[in-house]
């Protein structure tokens, strides 16, 4: 038995349409319905909770469960041998990890964030029907691209009228009971300190930066298949409403990966582009405020080190004194404990993107195992080079993603369910020749 992968950047780096259909037209709107309406979840629903006790669950949770387990149901999905065994393996490696640290009885450790890790990521075991993904790649990809080119209409509306005079409100939250909405969220937040003016979170996203994320990603998937442009400038205006740095090095990261595919020539325009984004930006009051952001990761109280440097020598002190810890970490939840107790004590919001909070809680062997799993859902069989890399920006960097659905859920619906099924068993023909039983996959 032999497992062979090819590895290549393909010549083209637009997501085509699919050829000539293959599969019955019913066959392919059947699970596109299902996978419209939890895309439109993930966009548009993403403050919405259902209360369980005291506690809450995000919507997409059970959303993509659910939606899931429809689609095993019908056939639409079906097992991914690979990412199956690597699920298995990250789990038990995470579950031993937590084994170890419950025996240690050290505090700050939760077994439900252990829960909701194997609950959570269990939908990465499946993959659409190879026969259908093909079909249902692009037209997904074109259905979110309008979905975030109505969320930027909405974040330039909610700023645009501020400058015009209107008084900001959450009107969400004037509208769904406060036992439906996420909590601890900074959904309403002010460009600056004491400023009367908003940052735009769209209405519907959770904070300004995960609007900033989210239409960065809908940049990226627009230039991918090639859309009206009249949308580029419109979710470029749009990231910059949020005045959130997080949409920006997302986009950034986009761009580099798109250079790598479209040459030089692509590589200069984006520059002369973004150098006159930055140039028209820095003539208005808001050029202010991003130089400002620019540098903020210097001050400790600054959103910038709270994300991107506090969590990581916190980790780091963290596993610094103890092999133990370094090797089964200080048991899942710990590192919302810590964020907790940092609040409490600062006033400051700590944000455990994935990679620290993984490393802490699970140590290097859970933290190991698991990002073989991510490895393999989100890079190996992928349909896109460039939509892997922003998508791993998203998930991995930016964003406190570890046990968030509407983090963890927006990679396998642009990109890890139609991954190409990268396992396959050479078999023999009749004169006794090797017989490949799937093509050679590839990344594109």
């Amino acid at each position: 038995m032999a497992t062979s992968l090819t590895i290549r950047i393909p010549r083209s780096w637009v997501i085509p349409d699919p050829d000539a259909a293959v599969t019955d037209p019913a066959v392919v709107r059947r699970p596109l319905r299902l996978l419209t309406m939890l895309l439109f979840g993930e966009v548009f629903l993403q403050r919405l909770a259902v209360p369980v006790g005291s506690a809450q669950v995000p919507l997409m949770l059970p959303g993509v469960l659910g939606g899931a387990a429809v689609l095993l149901a019908r056939g639409d999905l079906v097992a991914d041998m690979g990412r199956t065994q690597a699920y298995l393996v990250a789990m038990a490696a995470c579950v031993s990890s937590a084994l170890v640290v419950f025996t240690r009885g050290l505090d700050g450790n939760s077994l439900t964030s252990l829960l909701l890790l194997v609950v959570t990521y269990a939908p990465f075991c499946c993959r659409l029907r190879a026969d259908t993904s093909a079909a249902l790649f692009p037209r997904l990809l074109d259905r979110f691209a309008v979905m975030t080119a109505v969320l930027a209409g909405f974040a330039v509306a909610q700023f645009g009228l501020q400058l015009l005079g209107w008084h900001y409100s959450d009107i969400i939250g004037g509208i769904v009971p406060p036992e439906l909405l996420m909590r601890n969220f900074n959904t309403s937040y002010p460009v600056a300190y004491g400023a009367n003016l908003y940052k735009a979170n769209a209405f519907v996203c959770l904070e300004p930066s995960f609007c900033s994320q989210f239409l960065a990603i809908g940049l990226v998937v627009s230039i991918l298949r090639g859309v009206r442009r009249w949308r580029l400038p419109l979710l470029v205006v749009a990231i910059l409403t949020t005045v959130s740095g997080t949409g920006v090095i997302l986009l950034a990261a986009a761009l580099v990966l798109l250079a790598v595919h479209k040459g030089p020539r692509f590589a200069a325009t984006a520059v002369a582009g973004l150098a006159l984004v930055v140039t028209a930006v820095s003539f208005t009051p808001a050029g202010d405020v991003f130089a400002e952001r620019a540098t903020e990761t210097s001050t400790s109280s600054s959103s910038g080190s709270l994300r991107f440097v506090q969590p990581y020598t916190r980790t780091y002190d963290r596993l610094g004194g103890d092999p133990l810890t370094v090797l089964f970490g200080s048991g899942p939840g710990w590192s919302d404990r810590d964020a907790d107790e940092f609040m409490h004590s600062t006033g400051l919001p700590l944000n455990y993107a994935m990679l620290p909070k993984l490393v802490l809680e699970y140590g290097l062997v859970g933290g190991a195992a698991f990002l073989v799993l991510i490895v393999l859902a989100f890079v190996c069989g992928s349909p896109s080079f460039v939509l892997s890399g922003a998508l791993l920006v998203f998930y991995m960097v930016l964003s406190s993603s570890l046990l968030s659905p509407v983090v963890v859920y927006l990679g396998l619906l642009l990109l890890t369910w139609y991954a190409r099924d990268i396992w396959y068993v050479p078999q023999r023909g009749l004169g006794g020749s090797s017989v490949r039983s799937r093509a050679t996959r590839r990344v594109s």
